[in-house]
């Protein structure tokens, strides 16, 4: 038999216990669990990062292809008039992103230079009715599943109000980014932003919309009630067309308003920038820098962003910035 182990003096040795104890084994495990928290927390973190920079990567690249766009045409994009939500798409005006891309003759804006000095190595055929490279963020995961044919997570700022009268692709109102940084500075003038994907069924949800006989006016700041339908969950399906449904929005409601709506002649409505990041939206200023806005940020001066400003009296205007963008491309290099 086993001796006990014991001092000279004739005292017992303190032995090692022979297995774990139960409350040992509770403390083990709840170490390895806060680990593995961090462990999972850490790489979430680090994987919506990511994702972050690839959107603001996407919208600094629409960034690029704007300002070639003003310089080879004397001017931004003219946005057509938006039809009704019961019209057919294929009577509705080219939205600004298709527009370009029809212009500029590429298949994406990726790698575009901004003086457009590498635009002949990128002529390519622009796709019809598929997903374009650069046009979705990678953090809406309704705007990457498939369930849409063309969606598009990048939306053109038409002003401050819901009739979009007063932005930089305001309604059937040229400009250009000369008399933009005249009257309101490019870094204060918002271009594009994020908006959500529609989930494709028709019910309330943050990033669906719904269809108004008349959008009431509301004072800045307090967000459009919920209202009844009909839902429509295709918001973002296409960046074909010049709609509020699909390829334009406004800076009449803040940032991530709960509901979103659209006038039913299809010329008005309430249509907010919406995300899926953390942080809040992303939003690409006209002097190319895409930059986060938190939901939080005063109506005001999110309603400011998406104004160009007031108009300069006609004595200090040059009637060289107010010339209607060309039509016609400049030769093809």
């Amino acid at each position: 038999m086993r001796r006990s182990p014991v001092f000279r003096d004739g005292r017992p040795a303190p032995t090692a216990p022979a297995g774990l104890a139960p409350a040992d084994v509770v403390v083990i495990l709840f170490v390895v669990i806060v680990v593995l928290l961090f462990v999972v927390m850490g790489l979430t973190r680090a994987r919506e990062s990511a994702r972050l920079t690839i959107c603001q990567n996407n919208l600094a690249q629409i960034g690029k292809a704007l300002a070639y766009y003003d310089d080879a045409y004397r001017g931004l994009l003219w946005v057509g008039s938006p039809i009704g939500v019961d019209g057919s798409l294929a009577d509705s005006p080219p939205g600004p992103l298709r527009a370009m891309l029809e212009t500029l003759g590429v298949a994406s804006f990726l790698g575009l230079d901004p003086d457009g000095s590498n635009l002949p190595g990128l002529r390519a055929p622009t796709p019809e009715a598929i997903p374009v490279a650069g046009f979705l963020c990678p953090s809406d995961a309704t705007a990457i599943d498939g369930r849409f044919a063309s969606p598009v997570s990048y939306r053109a700022a038409t002003g401050g109000d819901r009739e979009g009268t007063d932005g930089a692709f305001a309604i059937g109102r040229p400009t250009n980014l000369a008399e933009v940084e005249r009257r309101d500075g490019a870094s204060f003038t918002a271009a594009f932003a994020e908006r959500l994907v529609g989930n494709g069924r028709e019910e309330d949800a943050p990033e669906n919309y719904f269809i108004a006989d008349q959008l009431a006016t509301r004072p800045i700041g307090r967000p459009s009630p919920p209202q009844g339908g009909p839902w429509r969950g295709d918001a973002g399906s296409t960046w074909a067309p010049a709609d509020y449904r699909y390829t334009l929005y406004n800076h009449a409601d803040p940032p991530a308003s709960p509901v979103s709506s659209v006038s039913r002649d299809g010329r008005s409505a309430v249509m907010s920038a919406s995300s899926a990041h953390i942080r809040g939206v992303n939003l690409l200023m006209l002097d190319g820098s895409a930059k986060v806005v938190a939901t939080s940020i005063s109506p005001v001066v999110w309603q400011a962003y998406g104004t160009v400003g007031a108009e300069a009296p006609p004595s200090t205007a040059d009637p060289s910035e107010l010339a209607v963008p060309d039509s016609t491309p400049p030769p093809r290099n």
